[in-house]
């Protein structure tokens, strides 16, 4: 992508701040998030929930503010004061209990913001209460330029007309993408439900086939172009031996859902005979499998490498 720092819009609407917040809190913290209920649902001003590195639960709550004319050169934020208290109330409520609460806002860095927040988070310490931080549009802006497939995802056009744009990168970003979800992250043990680990495996057969990427609900999160269009026929081979470990994995489940090897249970699975079978080292294994193959080509480009606890 080249030396470039670019500037970069805010999302034009909510949803796509929250998609965005989510995808930088993967990046920044180094963990596992995703979206917290759905619009309607009381939330406890939480929108996006997860764990870092570290294990440490956190919680986002998306700020998506329009921003006024600037004074004296000076951007006014649309963020208040009450507006922050206000929603550390209600996170406070959230159980289980949170240690970091993050507010994630388009709007530009404000010292008087920064300021409240050091005062609110010197009359919490030794309390059971969350750390709260604050991530202006500024924090977005450098992330998505350390990251390359953030810019990918969200600002395409952007890197086109500065003339930072690759296409087998662009591939590579939503491919990773759409390895990195907990089907492909998780010992196959703790898969509680068989039909969202199919659902997840026939979506990745989908982004690798036709450069769409969807969630569980059909939704399109991101578009590129099909893996067998990426330039270099290493990289294409490498994607030809990830499709079809990706089909067998799809296979192998479904057998043995019919043959009774792998059985759905309320809120888990369960193998019969596993210690004889292996049906759960057999499906870690292929899963280890793709995460390698797919961060040897990820290597290969420069791009940061997905980290999964099958390895």
């Amino acid at each position: 992508m080249g030396t470039l720092i670019l500037s970069y819009p805010p999302p034009r609407n909510w949803q796509d701040f929250e998609q965005l917040s989510k995808d930088v809190a993967k990046f920044k913290l180094s963990g596992e998030f995703e979206n917290y209920g759905r619009q309607g649902q009381s939330q406890d001003g939480v929108d996006v929930y997860g764990w870092d590195k570290d294990d440490i639960n956190t919680g986002l709550q998306c700020k998506h503010k329009g921003h006024t004319q600037s004074i004296a050169k000076k951007i006014v934020t649309t963020i208040t004061k009450k507006t922050i208290d206000d929603e550390i109330i209600l996170a406070d409520k959230f159980k289980p209990n949170l240690k970091r609460y993050i507010i994630a806002t388009t709007t530009f860095r404000d010292v008087e913001i920064q300021n409240h927040l050091h005062n609110i988070n010197d009359s919490r310490k030794g309390k059971e209460l969350p750390k709260i931080e604050i991530w202006f549009w500024e924090m977005f802006e450098e992330e998505i330029n350390k990251h390359t497939e953030l810019a990918y995802f969200y600002y395409e056009e952007i890197l086109k007309t500065f003339e930072q744009y690759d296409k087998d990168i662009h591939i590579l970003a939503l491919l990773k993408h759409s390895l990195s979800r907990p089907a492909f992250n998780t010992t196959f043990h703790s898969e509680n439900n068989c039909d969202d680990f199919l659902k997840a495996i026939s979506d990745t057969q989908r982004a690798f086939s036709t450069g769409k990427l969807y969630d569980r609900d059909d939704n399109l999160l991101a578009s590129s172009y099909p893996a067998k269009t990426l330039s270099k026929q290493e990289d294409r081979d490498k994607i030809n031996i990830l499709e079809s470990l990706l089909q067998k994995i799809r296979n192998f489940t479904t057998d043995n859902l019919k043959n009774g090897k792998i059985e759905q249970r309320k809120n888990f699975l369960y193998f019969p005979n596993d210690w004889e079978n292996k049906i759960s080292k057999t499906l870690n294994e292929d899963r280890s499998q793709i995460i390698d193959i797919i961060n040897t080509i990820l290597k290969t480009h420069k791009i940061e490498e997905i980290h999964s606890h099958l390895q």
